[in-house]
């Protein structure tokens, strides 16, 4: 009897502690593909074998078949701005060449972006076609199904080529990332900019004058002696007139005008490389 109360006991016990272990969010990634479930999506067995699909796509396309689940709660007009910007900021986890389908769930938006070779394969219709074809899982709210579809649809894109037809009326040109920071060099600190790039152009023109003037007062003092001797007494003459000084005041006025470009991407700004995008669905 004892036993049975002990075996009750520990099972109980064993239960509570399986039932209070958090749910990790899965991050997997290569060069082939990502999986990055903040989102806590999909269980472990779901995991394994959505990264097991998109790893096999993404070896067929040769650009990388990410999956992206959050809880942001970011609006659809923000949504592009946004994940491109969580795109450039984990290059840890992307390629250059990829296809992400975000899963929103504080919003219950989603996104598809497209970068580097990619981009060619997702026209217009094309984002239509896949949206359509994902539409009846995500309205089960079956995310896995939703998910493995999006990689099969990659992968039929991949295989019916690059489209002579079609447009990427969603396509974002990205800003350079160094110009951007020179940029913005420029507009927070103008002298320190022009020291810095054209110092050495300020130190030539410095050196010149310096010789100029070095070569201007050797010739004016070379003979500076008896012979150079002027005679000021028979070689001048002065004239006091009256002479009034009138000044002049004059007030200048300004005004400073500050330009300022933003994104509604959130806090990160706007978006960096260039891109298309699906639109939010």
């Amino acid at each position: 009897m004892m036993k049975t109360k002990i075996s009750a006991i520990a099972a109980t016990a064993l239960l509570l502690s399986v039932s209070a272990a958090p749910v990790l969010a899965a991050t997997n990634y290569s060069q082939n593909y990502a999986l990055i479930d903040e989102a806590k999506l999909f269980d472990a067995a779901g995991s394994e074998q959505l990264s097991a699909t998109l790893e096999k796509t993404g070896r067929e396309t040769g650009w990388q078949v990410s999956v992206v689940t959050t809880s942001y709660n970011i609006s659809a007009d923000q949504m592009d701005s946004y994940y491109n910007n969580y795109y450039d900021n984990h290059r840890e986890w992307f390629t250059t060449d990829s296809a992400m389908l975000i899963i929103d769930t504080g919003s219950n938006n989603r996104y598809i972006l497209t970068h580097g070779s990619a981009e060619a394969y997702f026209t217009d219709e094309r984002m239509t076609q896949i949206k359509s074809e994902m539409k009846p899982y995500l309205n089960d709210n079956d995310m896995l199904g939703a998910a493995k579809t999006f990689a099969a649809v990659n992968a039929e894109f991949y295989r019916s080529g690059i489209p002579e037809n079609g447009g990427h009326s969603n396509h974002v040109d990205g800003v350079d990332p160094n110009k951007a920071a020179e940029e913005q060099e420029k507009k927070n600190n103008k002298l320190g900019y022009v020291l810095s790039h054209y110092g050495w152009i300020f130190g030539l023109v410095a050196l010149a004058a310096g010789g100029i003037f070095a070569g201007v007062n050797v010739g004016r003092y070379k003979y500076n002696g008896k012979g150079g001797t002027y005679n000021l007494k028979e070689n001048s003459r002065m004239n006091l007139v009256d002479q009034q000084d009138v000044f002049v005041n004059k007030h200048t006025t300004f005004t400073t005008i500050n330009t300022s470009s933003g994104s509604s991407g959130g806090s990160s700004g706007g978006g960096s490389s260039s891109h298309g995008g699906s639109g939010a669905f």
